[in-house]
């Protein structure tokens, strides 16, 4: 049902609510006991009905302004912007040998090789599939780092990847873009209760970051019987 369609249910529900109250008022008077009993019932079934219709209303209208995600999600002190090709050399020279360590990427790339990996994002994000931005820095408009939320996927449960230039760690960047990105990715998903991040055992501080940004321990990701990753989740508010 369309959000003009909702509208109009609402509207015309209330209206109708209206007349009969109206018409009830001038008539209540001269009711013997028990039909004012009656019709007291009857207001009681109905009125859940009119609030059941607005909140499917309202909620609508809250839904359809996130309908997608927004190109520009802007913070205190950092800015997600969304992922686009005018980005990826800045997106190269940001993504360090530090960073790339950290997600097991080759120590030593090529630009070639971050464009096809970025073009690929670009395809799961057109796909609707991922939500992808870059994070610049509100001081100096500067690309500082990289955070995407991926669909649940049953066999790779892991759905949150950031990184942040080493320049640009402490004072609370990777938590505010956390919480910006998991601010939309629960508009955008309204039936979606929480999503997951794992993170390898040895990547104390992404782990700590996480867990700093309002992530909870879930357990541990498994790898040939053995614990490799912690599991991390992140709840609707």
């Amino acid at each position: 049902m369309s959000l003009g369609e909702l509208e109009y249910k609402f509207k015309n529900e209330w209206v109708t609510m209206a007349h009969l109250l109206s018409n009830l008022r001038s008539s209540f008077a001269a009711m013997s006991r028990t039909r004012r009993i009656i019709v007291i019932v009857l207001l009681a079934a109905l009125l859940p009905l009119g609030y059941s219709t607005y909140r499917v209303f309202t909620t609508h209208q809250q839904t359809e302004a996130f309908a997608t995600p927004p190109d520009e999600i802007k913070g205190k002190i950092i800015t997600l912007r969304a992922l686009k090709e005018a980005y990826f050399l800045d997106y190269h020279n940001m993504f360090s040998v530090d960073i790339r360590k950290g997600l097991e990427f080759p120590e030593h790339i090529t630009l070639g090789y971050t464009i096809r990996y970025l073009q690929n994002e670009l395809r799961q994000v057109a796909a609707g599939t991922l939500m992808s931005y870059c994070i610049f820095d509100n001081k100096d408009n500067k690309l500082i780092g990289f955070i995407n939320l991926r669909d649940k996927n049953p066999e790779d449960p892991g759905q949150l990847g950031y990184g942040l230039h080493e320049a640009y760690r402490g004072g609370g960047r990777i938590q505010e873009a956390i919480k910006l990105l998991s601010d939309v990715y629960f508009k955008v998903k309204p039936h979606e209760k929480s999503y997951i991040v794992h993170i390898r055992l040895w990547n104390k501080r992404s782990y700590y970051a996480a867990k700093k940004a309002g992530l909870q321990d879930v357990g541990f990701f498994y790898e040939a019987g053995k614990p490799t990753r912690y599991l991390l989740e992140m709840k609707r508010p």
